[in-house]
């Protein structure tokens, strides 16, 4: 059950529109019922007024690794319309232990499907199945793709790499499986939120076979070094305008995640001293050029109002200026975790939607394609004011052409 009017979903459509942000391209999603620029989404600002509250009362106890585990707060609802069958398997990694996984699709689906692997956030200390099903499901209705989605080990009980081994051990899982599991590997796509953001990164490292043919980062950590260290870019408050009678609440939500950057690699929970922020597997920031330059086309979602947008608004960047087919959608009004609240916030939703590609032309077959800015003029060209639902669930433009559902 939605606690917004469906009819928002069109509003940020016919709104979004394209900036040239830094000399990269910016697909710019807007509140959708508040003319103001640099403004907190309504729905957003009450869900962040009752955060203060709870972040208030548990701050008088320090920090417990078990309160960020358990989320009360984070309820989302199921906005499926058929039925998604949902499985779980045990699976191998290296021989060496097992998780779970759990797969999402359609009753109504034939294969060979396209196929999503999944990677969720939590600063890799927490998150699991719990706070995404219903995104995954959204996401497997609206793809008619399966969706996967690995539970790996949390630190601090398994510290680096042990999620980098379980995120990159479920791409290889698929990759063997593919015929049982019936998925079409060359529509194989990984993408993940915050951290899992990282874990896609590092899979794409790893990936040295180019098995992964796209990748979709949502407010990515890209960059876990000190922001007070760093000299690729300037982390400024000044990069986030807001009105002034939302300042508290912006920066409240902001300096959330930049208060817990900048501890020593020993003190970290996920590095125990094993490793360094720079290294790429941590940072793909630090990545050599040459190896970033083979990254398969990929989509990276901001939110206005999170301290991990000003990096990786530099890592768009640098993408580009290596040729890879990058494409940045920045969610205006948001912060990060957003898509956490599905069912609260209308942008959660409409995030599913742009996974899922679903009326969208922000995918391309293969490597060789036409360039993201062009898919963003084709994006205006098929907005909601040409489209009637129906057309664009079949993924039909005004001009007759079919794009989104052969394009996942």
């Amino acid at each position: 059950m939605r606690k917004y009017d469906k009819q928002l979903l069109e509003q940020i459509r016919a709104k979004e529109h394209v900036e040239m942000i830094g000399g990269v391209p910016v697909l710019m999603k807007p509140v959708p019922d508040d003319e103001r620029k640099h403004v907190l989404d309504p729905r957003l600002l009450e869900v962040i007024r009752m955060k203060q509250k709870m972040f208030a009362q548990r701050s008088q106890n320090g920090y417990r690794l078990s309160q960020e585990r358990y989320r009360p707060d984070k309820v989302t609802e199921d906005l499926c319309e058929v039925q998604i069958e949902v499985e779980e398997q045990l699976i191998d990694i290296q021989h060496d232990h097992k998780i779970d996984v759990y797969l999402y699709r359609r009753q109504d689906d034939q294969g060979p499907l396209p196929v999503l692997i999944y990677f969720h956030g939590g600063g890799m200390t927490a998150g699991d199945m719990r706070l995404f099903a219903n995104q995954m499901r959204l996401i497997a209705e609206l793809a008619h793709a399966a969706v996967v989605f690995p539970e790996y080990r949390l630190a601090p009980e398994c510290p680096y790499p042990a999620s980098i081994e379980d995120a990159w051990g479920t791409v290889q899982w698929v990759v063997e499986h593919a015929e049982l599991l019936n998925v079409d590997l060359e529509r194989l796509m990984v993408a993940g939120d915050s951290a899992g953001g990282a874990l896609t990164n590092a899979c794409l490292l790893k990936d040295e076979t180019g098995v992964i043919k796209k990748a979709f980062e949502i407010y990515p950590a890209v960059d876990s070094t000190d922001y007070h260290k760093q000299l690729r870019y300037t982390w400024s408050y000044d990069a986030y305008p807001i009105v002034e009678d939302q300042r508290k609440e912006a920066y409240s939500r902001i300096d959330r995640i930049k208060n817990s950057i900048g501890v020593s690699e020993a003190e970290s929970l996920y590095l125990q001293g094993k490793t360094c922020y720079e290294n790429p597997l941590v940072s793909v920031i630090y990545a050599p050029a040459e190896r970033l330059a083979k990254f398969p086309p990929l989509v990276i979602v901001s939110a206005e109002y999170d301290y991990l947008r000003v990096g990786s608004d530099y890592f768009v960047s640098v993408l580009q200026g290596v040729g890879v087919n990058v494409k940045s959608v920045r969610y205006c009004g948001c912060d990060h975790g957003f898509l956490d609240m599905l069912g609260t916030i209308v942008q959660s939703e409409d995030l599913c939607h742009l996974i899922a590609g679903d009326g969208q032309v922000i995918f391309s077959q293969g490597r060789a394609s036409r360039p993201f800015f062009h898919h963003f003029l084709l994006r205006i060209k098929c907005s909601p004011f040409k489209l009637s639902i129906m057309q664009r669930k079949a993924g039909v433009c005004d001009n007759g052409s079919r794009a989104a559902r052969q394009n996942f």
